[in-house]
């Protein structure tokens, strides 16, 4: 079973150099014709950076199973690692942080009922000091004074991201204010950047050492 999930992997890895979301669809095969357990093994085969090209390319509407079924850590490296990605986008797309952020987190926390799950992947994400950043990347720069939280929000706006936030965690929730609050766009943007690019480098290098290493 592992040498086939190695091959596997190595299938959906060449796929996504070229469509982050046909990989995608092709993990939801594997899971759809051997089961989820098969899938995860192909994915614990795959470097986080590839994971983060084929969630990317999903959102809420159409959302990656890989952000249903991996463990709250995975997601948390995830989030570190995806804003190198941002600046390679083409130039004819209208780039926006905040846009790109806000997409992956609703995918990974407004496209599912599992609150058990979202909740330990919330607190993952806050423990971490660019989880935390990128989190609160959304919620820069708007006034949510007025909001009204006991009404139905407008489904995958930022408001009802946010105040699945705090269903979820009231701490969480305090601290995206405090950050969204008290940050600027520009430079939570370049932390974030600076540190998912040594998250790549990092990454590189260890695929690299892994290439020398004695059989």
């Amino acid at each position: 079973m592992t040498k086939n999930a190695l091959i596997l992997a190595s299938d959906i890895i060449e796929q996504a150099q070229h469509s982050g979301r046909r990989a995608g669809t092709s993990l939801e095969a594997i899971a759809s014709e051997h089961g989820d357990e098969k899938m995860l093994a192909v994915l614990t085969e795959m470097d986080i950076l590839t994971v983060a090209k084929i969630v990317r390319e999903h959102d809420a509407t159409i959302p990656s199973i890989a952000t249903w079924l991996m463990d709250a850590e995975s997601i948390k490296q995830l989030l570190n690692v995806e804003p190198s990605y941002w600046q390679n986008i083409d130039e004819d797309h209208v780039f926006c942080a905040q846009t790109e952020a806000h997409s992956l987190l609703t995918q990974i926390f407004l496209s599912s009922d599992d609150e058990e799950k979202q909740r330990e992947v919330l607190t993952a994400i806050v423990e971490d000091d660019f989880g935390l950043l990128y989190l609160s990347l959304p919620f820069i720069g708007h006034d949510f004074s007025e909001i009204e939280e006991d009404e139905e929000q407008t489904s995958g706006s930022i408001e009802e991201l946010l105040m699945k936030i705090k269903t979820l965690s009231e701490e969480a929730y305090r601290e995206v204010m405090t950050v969204s609050s008290n940050g600027t766009l520009d430079n939570i943007e370049n932390a974030l950047k600076q540190n998912a690019n040594k998250q790549r480098v990092t990454a590189v290098e260890m695929d690299t050492d892994d290439m020398f290493a004695p059989l």
